[in-house]
């Protein structure tokens, strides 16, 4: 295998929309409507040409040194034969820019040792953003009622609140994506949802959800967690896994009784 130097610059691609409350100053270059992320790898010094009408590239990222565990570090420039490590044992391995304290240094190391660390970083670099919780009923500061059922979704599924979201670099491939949610609703009782859920229009009624909901038996002012369940799953030099992330919003429901008054007359 070619020895591969790993420079992490984020792209100049533009992003066609955004969330509100997402910060992406320093994320990878992402295509909405393709759901991907990518980190073009680039030698220092050696800038691909913009194109007439590209965007300005956005800042160099480097991760540290100590993300990517076991290894060799050395200045910049520095072969494996300078390190006393140019035999047949150490002929695949890579280096990786990476920051030691201040300096900028080059961390040579076992690709496939360090296929997980890179996979952590580039999970880190997707942003991921806990989901907006959608419920009914509809308007705000509106009170639910006892025995009426409460539809529970996800309102702003995206790729960083919903997936998948993909990225890649240094040879290592990462697509995250939730595979459950679970709703704990305030009074010990828990739903766990593996879609997003149905948002409920006017004139559904009050039947219960068809695919997520909870119904309150109590009245009471109920703190509502929805805790996104992400699985992220990479692969690369030869080697594969999946990282799990958890991801909660909270949001508070009052619930109350409607009450039934026959007088006679």
């Amino acid at each position: 295998m070619n020895r591969v130097l790993v420079g992490f610059v984020a792209t100049a691609l533009a992003f066609l929309s955004a969330p509100a409350l997402t910060a992406r100053a320093d994320d990878p270059g992402c295509d909405d409507q393709s759901d991907e992320c990518t980190i073009v790898i680039v030698a220092p010094g050696h800038p691909p040409d913009p194109k007439p009408g590209d965007p300005a590239p956005k800042k160099r990222v480097v991760p540290d040194c100590a993300d990517f565990g076991a290894g060799a570090i050395a200045p910049v420039g520095s072969s494996l034969a300078d390190l006393g490590l140019d035999d047949a044992a150490h002929a695949d391995w890579i280096h990786v820019m990476c920051l030691d304290g201040n300096d900028v240094m080059w961390m040579w190391l076992d690709p496939g040792v360090a296929a997980e660390s890179i996979a952590r970083m580039l999970l880190a670099r997707l942003q991921l953003q806990p989901i907006r919780i959608g419920w009914t009923p509809l308007r705000a500061g509106a009170m639910g009622i006892v025995g009426i059922p409460t539809w529970l979704w996800v309102d702003n599924p995206g790729r960083v609140t919903w997936g998948p979201a993909t990225i890649s670099a240094g040879g290592v491939s990462l697509t995250a994506r939730v595979e459950s949610v679970t709703w704990d609703m305030g009074n010990g009782d828990q739903v766990r949802c593996t879609s997003k859920g149905t948002p409920w229009a006017k004139g559904m009624g009050g039947d219960p959800s068809p695919t997520c909901g909870y119904t309150y038996l109590e009245q009471g002012e109920y703190t509502v967690t929805a805790t996104a369940h992400w699985v992220a799953r990479w692969s690369g030099y030869g080697r594969s896994g999946a990282i799990p992330l958890n991801l909660s919003q909270e949001r508070t429901l009052d619930v109350g009784e409607i009450q039934v008054i026959v007088t006679n007359r």
